[in-house]
């Protein structure tokens, strides 16, 4: 029987929402959906949970022909009342009887019986917390706006728990919790990085109480326990205090709040959080919010909408404030549509506690990753590539051409504490035809522009001076054969440093085997840092793709290939593999080379089709010169007169 992956889960758990849709809305399905899927995890893993004989799954089995739906009801209860107070209240408003009818009821039953959530039956030990995130994503595309209230893009979460790299002991909490994304994601970071789960203490909060109830589940189905989620307003009323009522402080806080909320002065406790001011809207203020709550060497990570960054008034003074108190490490820039519910481009901003570990960093990074997005069908999403990039340029603190520039406050104060990615970082611009007017004049391309491009065409052993005939010191000509024919000998002439490149893949992947088999896969991160380290030392120096490029491709190749690098490594760690399992172990190897490969071909024919395109654009530009069109006019017209002269017309002209 074939193992059934996260994939194969999200899918069956999918299905299960397609035999609701339309019946109720998207928010009374999941919730449906979640508690049916709490009673099978719960009665196949029966050590997660304390399971009574009305809770099991063959009991319910055994109701579907009588009263399916009272059996939902019935074993829910049980299982509630058995593991109180970790499923206390959970699904307190949910009624079968009323949601679903008894043949509803019946096909839901039936559909997750025919699968087995056994921990021998599943690829991995994640498989359901897996597949439970991919879910809520759908989820929360099919509510529309309202997703938005819930859930996070599990590609941000990766790149806001990436940038504040909470470590074994620390504090993490999420004020605006949602269905607790940014918990699970920071617990799964440090248990890949360490080995070891629950190192973290964690905590959230959220408004909606049907959210809460959201992310409690899925900590349980992430095995996550001693979580403290609260139900309460964070700004209204923050719940995690002390003992002696003062606000907690917490070592890292990930949080994605609601866009611009009204708020009143004196609907809000704990006012000295708002120590740089008072605004209406809530962007601001839940900035300020996690600064208060900040222990003093921490990080946190906000989403806001960019407004936030530009807005006059208060929120100019707000800014202003917490730029000079050298408590903002980064502004991000993310391109638009990424998050449910609003295409409106929001940013990350990082922010330091009051002792300012990062404070030898002085100044602020801007990252401009709004051109780092991929297209979706409804919503545009981070790759892989993309946190990489990210992250990498952030922990690095490094400045990048229209990407990322290091702005030091004064310069932040002379604009008025405008943190507008784009005032300091401008992406890159469209590219101008600058055109040389003794080329247009009299033909052949400038030496200057060659020049600038000599680097590529020489990673592709190309020496592009050989494409043109040498005329004089600053213009090169065309070869008699045309641009265009002398552009299409660019992809043989290319093909032995391609060649050579592959050959160090292939050398690459033939050195690095016995590491992608045997890592430890309890610390994935380790050998995924290994290995890239690796990749990019032997491929860099062929120069046709850069440090970007490359460490996008391996970590896009990474996450593609994640669940076979671990099949991978748990077949090839199987003391007792047999014949079969070698040829499985075989395959799966041949297949994720490929994949690598594949990917490493199509960039790199990428980068050589820009240097035809080079070259066709000087073609373009150059390769008919205004000399050589008045001497096409000028035979034109020759003709012409002769042909109209044997004709017995005169000339024009001579009329």
């Amino acid at each position: 029987m074939r193992r059934i992956s996260a994939a194969d889960l999200t899918e069956h758990i999918l299905k299960a929402a397609d035999l609701l849709r339309g019946k109720m809305d998207a928010a009374d399905y999941s919730h449906v959906i979640s508690a049916i899927l709490l009673l099978k995890w719960a009665s196949d893993q029966h050590w997660q949970l304390e399971v009574p004989e009305p809770a099991r799954w063959n009991h319910i089995m055994e109701s579907t022909y009588r009263s399916p739906d009272e059996a939902l009801n019935e074993a829910l209860a049980a299982l509630s009342k058995s593991n109180r107070p970790v499923l206390d209240e959970l699904f307190w408003d949910l009624d079968f009887t009323r949601r679903l009818s008894h043949t509803e009821a019946q096909q839901l039953i039936w559909h997750f019986n025919a699968i087995s959530l056994k921990v021998e039956d599943l690829k991995f030990d994640d498989v359901v917390d897996r597949a439970y995130d991919q879910a809520l994503g759908a989820f929360a595309d099919a509510a529309g706006k309202k997703g938005g209230e819930f859930y996070t893009p599990r590609s941000v979460i990766e790149l806001m728990v990436r940038l504040a790299d909470p470590r074994p002991g620390q504090s993490v909490c999420d004020p605006c919790a949602g269905s607790g994304g940014m918990l699970t994601g920071a617990e799964q970071y440090v248990a890949e990085h360490t080995g070891r789960r629950g190192e973290l203490a964690l905590f959230g909060q959220d408004v909606n109480a049907a959210t809460c109830a959201t992310a409690r589940l899925n900590l349980l189905f992430h095995r996550i326990r001693g979580a403290s989620l609260r139900c309460g307003d964070t700004l209204a009323n923050p719940l995690h205090v002390t003992d002696d009522g003062r606000l907690r402080r917490f070592d890292r806080i990930l949080t994605n709040p609601p866009f611009s909320l009204q708020y009143q002065r004196q609907e809000v406790r704990f006012s000295e959080r708002m120590r740089y001011g008072w605004t209406s809207k809530s962007d601001l203020m839940f900035v300020q919010h996690v600064l208060a709550t900040l222990a003093p060497d921490g990080l946190g990570v906000v989403v806001a909408p960019q407004g936030a960054l530009f807005r006059g008034g208060a929120e100019a003074e707000i800014r202003r404030g917490i730029v000079q108190d050298d408590r903002l490490e980064a502004v991000i820039g993310i391109g638009p549509n990424v998050f449910h519910g609003t295409s409106v481009p929001a940013c990350l901003l990082v922010l330091r506690g009051l002792n300012g570990a990062h404070a030898q960093k002085r100044g602020v990074l801007f990252i401009n990753a709004e051109h780092e997005i991929t297209t979706g069908r409804s919503r545009n999403y981070l790759a892989p590539r993309h946190v990489e990039k990210i992250a990498a340029t952030f922990h690095a603190w490094r400045e990048i051409p229209h990407f990322s520039r290091i702005v030091s406050i004064e310069e932040i104060g002379s604009s008025d504490f405008n943190l507008n990615v784009r005032r300091y970082v401008d992406p890159a611009p469209a590219v101008r035809m600058r055109l040389n007017s003794h080329s247009l004049l009299f033909g052949g391309v400038p030496r200057a522009d060659v020049e600038a491009q000599r680097d590529r065409f020489r990673a592709f052993g190309i020496e592009v001076t050989d494409l043109f005939d040498l005329h004089e010191p600053s213009q090169l000509m065309f070869p008699p054969c045309g641009y265009e024919a002398t552009a299409e000998k660019i992809p043989p002439l290319a093909e032995s440093s391609e060649n050579e490149f592959l050959s160090r893949v292939r050398g690459w992947l033939e050195s690095e085997r016995p590491a992608a088999i045997n890592f430890d896969a309890r610390m994935l991160p380790v050998a995924r840092r290994h290995l890239m380290e690796s990749f990019l030392k032997n491929l860099l120096p062929a120069a046709i793709l850069d440090e970007h490029q490359l460490g996008g491709v391996f970590a896009d190749w990474w996450a593609d290939q994640y669940d076979s690098l671990r099949e991978l490594n748990r077949i090839g760690l199987s003391q007792d593999a047999g014949h079969l399992e070698g040829k499985l172990h075989g395959r799966i190897l041949e297949l994720i080379e490929e994949n690598l490969t594949a990917r490493i071909k199509n960039i790199v024919a990428l980068e050589r089709q820009k240097l035809v395109d080079i070259y066709r654009s000087w073609g373009d530009r150059y390769g008919t010169s205004l000399l050589d069109l008045e001497k096409r006019r000028e035979t034109a017209e020759a003709r012409l007169r002769s042909r109209l002269r044997a004709l017995g017309y005169p000339w024009p002209c001579e009329q």
